[in-house]
């Protein structure tokens, strides 16, 4: 190998973390076959490791170097065409390849966040469409970035060319004394020679040279600093401490560059001042939206029918048909043309007036006036008195869609002025520094903006230029946790039935009670999906964005729509809860029950295998298929999901069997999870010691039970008699079990703060209960089984008397009571898994309110199917504040005067040091499969709220 030949050779692979090199048959290296379901994209890098021989000229000896570079692998979403052909190397690369490379470890990680950035490509015109990935073009390693594949970028861009040599960086230059001598073409080889090495640079067909354009001295960043001998420097809270330091370094640091550690935030600004746009939302379920929220949009042009024809037409439909029919040939092909663009034109109209996609258009910064001064972050520019008074500067946010998203202000006089791209500022300003503040118009989105802009200050003196650049990204959307103090309860109103109403004047007595100030919110829902929007937990999710702030954080509410287009009750949230502090967002889909929000909880925050979670982590359950709403919480970046299996029950939500609640202990909080086998053995006690035949259910007559059949007639006896009752309770432990182990792993929870208590479940459509009003009902007459039945049974004997006695009681619950309100099982009201599944799927869905079943046929089905709640849900409740819980009561049985299962429930609580405080809601939410949770919601103060 000669002195000027020598070899560079370069290999690569995926790494979590920065690992040192590790030999084959070291113990560590077993890791790479396993995946950790904790990794984070954050976390994964790619390595390529660059090895070069050299022979020295003067001794001859070979010289093998050898340096990891490591990538990280969130840089590559911006980076042409490099997700695509990762992507493909990953899925298609041969086996033995693959396997030597040990990407396996973290390929569960790359190969979702590769796919997503590829589709981003796409979409911001990155790559053309439909881009075959395949070998790029070298130049002459790699290709010129932000250019499209097969053309070449027009200028030099330091973002992609890298900055240019810097001592204080890179290294002292080359020094013979220590580097050996200059080429030396009797050692080295010949100099360049264009026939054998080809043509020399030419800008023409290659493209730029980059050239350097910073000061001797000076950092470079993505921009770059100066072209003379002054410089400029914007800063913005890159430390997070809440202020700007202009006159010391501490925001200076890493200020080009955000992490999750370091780097500034900023609030999207959707709150509604003054109610601005809330107030233009008007309609039954708020289905109309005035044209304020239709700015920048271009409605189709209305086709216009011959006026000849317009004006014979008649407007009867009876009439019309005559009046076609006598048209000419040639008016009625003028007629139907135009009814094929009038339609045409009523569809385009629909898509551009469509009430769901537009009804979060309007808000504090959808236009560019500033309302609300609280919520801008700082940006300041250091003063430079030393400019000349030609001289002029620019405030510029880098990319196309970060610009879109963000707004700019500047302070003058005390007036904060909007700064429009082409915005100038003078000499007398840029001398003094600049005051500026940065809010956005939107949150960070799945598949689209993540957040991040890069504001850009330039500064021209004469002939002389600087430049400088700060990284920030707009805060995370979060949930709320239970360690957060509650401010206010918020219920719906629903079909306002006088059960429901006596529901929400209840709640409103216990919120008091529970020393809340401000009043339950009761949102109007009464003409919102087929009036049975009582489910105020499942169209809407509570939750905050913060920044650090000079005095403490600062932060606004953000309701989250659940990501349900058919549910048009999630339109109140922007109708009738935003305000000054209060902002909405929506992440639509087609989203089943399990994209209800009372299916979204979230654990307090905690640290677990070297990770922190400050702002706790969201828990969703699914069933075969995610939720839509977790690829909104995981384009935040901040609460990293935790996915549950709710397969097993009816309605799969989490609120069913799992809770957690703030505690005074080294972790903070613990956990409550249902034990359907504590409950099983609660009601095998009471038969063991002779109750068997006292009434499984203790719950009196309500005022507001009117005629219905409010009594349950059943006793412990029967309830554990119903086949197969005490191994679908096994079952359930068992499922909830698994639950279980699943936040024990993501936590490190212990079963000492695990909180179990007494449940028990039943199989969704399939009820175990018995009703009765007052009075038994009487046994039928023949004549009566006859009319009733008599096209099942012509004939019938004593055993189908007794059934059809049931089944005509059970008839009978159908009817509309006779003071207006809501019957128990009434047909054409939804339960909360009907109201929580799309039109289109119910149209083939089984009501749960079916006719004419009997006990015995239930029985005879088994245990099969999903769970339910048999006795109200007592977890399914709101955590209040002063160590207090609102709890539906379950109205166990009364045994020598004692509800045996409320006591076991306040024994579970008492454990957490919490009592609980009960209401009934049988009637109103849990013969709908819900309880006092689901039909009611909770805003929290925004305390603690320090994420970063």
């Amino acid at each position: 190998m000669r002195t000027a030949d020598p070899i560079q050779r370069a290999s690569w692979g995926l790494e979590a973390g920065k690992p040192l090199f590790l030999p084959a048959n070291h113990p560590s290296f077993n890791d790479r076959e396993v995946q950790d379901p904790d990794l984070s994209v954050e976390n994964v890098n790619l390595r390529v490791d660059w090895q070069t021989l050299r022979r020295l000229p003067l001794s001859g000896a070979v010289v093998f170097s050898f340096k990891a570079l490591f990538t990280p692998m969130t840089r590559f979403k911006e980076e042409p065409c490099i997700p695509s052909l990762l992507l493909k190397i990953l899925n298609e690369g041969k086996e033995s390849i693959m396997k030597y490379k040990g990407s396996y470890h973290t390929e569960h990680v790359v190969k979702p966040t590769l796919e997503s950035y590829e589709r981003y490509q796409a979409e911001q015109g990155l790559v053309t469409q439909g881009w075959v990935p395949q070998t790029l073009d070298e130049y002459p390693f790699y290709p010129v970035p932000r250019a499209l594949p097969g053309k070449r970028a027009e200028t030099p861009d330091p973002k992609w060319d890298g900055p240019p040599y810097n001592p204080k960086d890179d290294g002292p230059s080359y020094n013979p004394n220590d580097d050996g001598p200059p080429h030396n073409p009797k050692d080295d080889g010949p100099p360049y020679n264009p026939k054998d090495d080809g043509p020399p640079y030419n800008p023409e067909h290659d493209g730029p040279r980059v050239e350097s354009l910073a000061a001797p001295n000076q950092t470079t960043g993505s921009a770059p600093p100066t072209t003379g001998s002054f410089k400029v420097t914007i800063l913005a809270d890159s430390n997070r401490d809440g202020k700007v330091d202009t006159a010391g370094s501490t925001d200076l640091a890493g200020k080009e560059t955000w992490t999750e550690e370091s780097g500034a935030l900023f609030l999207a600004n959707i709150v509604d001042t003054d109610r601005r746009c809330s107030s233009q939302i008007t309609g039954s379920c708020a289905d109309n939206l005035a044209d304020i929220f239709f700015l920048g949009t271009t409605l189709p042009e209305k086709p216009v029918l011959d006026p000849k024809l317009a004006e014979n037409m008649p407007m009867i439909d009876f009439l019309w048909r005559d009046w076609f029919d006598g048209l000419s040939e040639g008016d009625k092909a003028t007629y139907n043309e135009w009814e094929k663009k009038n339609n045409q034109y009523w569809e385009d109209y629909g898509k551009v007036r469509n009430v769901d996609n537009r009804i979060s258009a309007c808000h504090d910064s959808s236009d560019d006036i500033l309302r609300n001064s609280t919520y801008l972050a700082p940006l300041r520019t250091t003063p430079n008195p030393e400019l000349s008074d030609s001289a002029i500067g620019s405030i510029t946010v880098a990319d196309k869609t970060a610009a879109s998203n963000v707004r700019l202000f500047h302070k003058t006089a005390g007036q904060w002025n909007f700064i429009s791209s082409n915005y100038t500022f003078k000499a007398e300003a840029l001398k003094a520094g600049l005051e500026l503040g940065i809010d956005g118009r939107d949150v960070r989105r799945p598949g689209g903006w993540d957040g991040r802009a890069r504001v850009e200050f330039k500064v021209q003196d004469g002939d002389k230029v600087a430049k400088d650049s700060v990284e920030l990204r707009v805060a995370p959307v979060l949930t709320q946790h239970h360690g957060q103090p509650l401010k206010q309860l918020l219920t719906a109103t629903g079909y306002a039935g006088a059960d429901q109403q006596r529901f929400i004047k209840e709640l409103g007595d216990l919120s008091g009670k529970a020393g809340l100030q401000t009043p339950v919110q009761v949102i109007e829902t009464s003409n919102c999906n087929k009036n049975d929007e009582i489910w105020a937990q499942d169209f809407f999710e509570p939750g905050y964005m913060s920044i650090p702030g000079s005095d403490g954080p600062v932060s606004i509410h953000i309701m989250i729509r659940s990501a349900q287009d058919y549910r048009s009750a999630g339109r109140k949230v922007f109708q009738d809860l935003r305000s000054n502090t209060v902002g909405a967002v929506q992440h639509l889909a087609g989203g089943v029950t399990t994209d209800s929000t009372g299916n979204l909880e979230t654990v307090p925050p905690y640290k677990h295998n070297g990770k922190s979670y400050p702002a706790g982590r969201a828990v969703m359950g699914s069933a075969g298929k995610r939720p839509f709403m977790m690829d909104f919480l995981d384009a935040q970046e901040t609460q990293a999901p935790i996915d549950l299996d709710t397969s097993w029950l009816a309605v799969k939500h989490t609120d069913e069997f799992m809770q957690f609640l703030p505690v005074e202990s080294e972790r903070g909080w613990v956990m409550m999870v249902n034990d359907p086998l504590a409950g099983l053995e609660i009601l095998q006690k009471a038969q063991k010691d002779g109750h068997g035949g006292e009434p499984a259910v203790s719950r009196p007559k309500s005022p507001t039970d009117g005629d219905n059949k409010w009594r349950v007639t059943n006793t412990i006896d029967q309830l554990l008699n119903v086949t197969d009752f005490a191994s679908f309770q096994k079952s359930c432990a068992e499922k909830i079990e698994e639950n279980v182990n699943i936040i024990k792993r993501e936590t490190g929870i212990t079963d000492a703060e695990i909180i179990r208590m007494p449940a028990l479940f039943q199989v969704y459509q399939n009820e175990a209960w018995q009703y009765a009003g007052d009075d038994e009902p009487k046994p039928l007459t023949d004549e009566e089984l006859q009319r009733i039945f008599g096209d099942i049974w012509p004939q019938t004997n004593g055993e189908q008397r007794r059934q059809a006695t049931r089944r005509a009681g059970e008839q009978q619950e159908q009817q509309p009571a006779k003071d207006g309100s809501e019957k128990q099982g009434s047909v054409g009201w939804h339960d909360i898994l009907e109201a929580g599944t799309p039109p289109q799927e119910l149209k083939n869905y089984q009501p749960a309110n079916e006719t004419a079943r009997t006990l015995e046929g239930r029985q005879e089905q088994g245990s099969g199917g999903p769970a339910i709640s048999l006795y109200p849900a007592t977890i399914n409740s709101v955590v209040l504040g002063n160590r207090q819980i609102l709890a539906p009561n379950p109205w166990g049985p009364k045994i020598e005067g004692q509800d045996v299962l409320a006591a076991g429930v306040d024994a579970a609580y008492q454990k957490a040091n919490y009592t609980v405080l009960y209401m009934d809601d049988w009637f109103t939410h849990h013969k709908k499969v819900g309880d006092v949770h689901c039909g009611s919601n909770a805003i929290r103060e925004l305390t603690g709220v320090e994420w970063w």
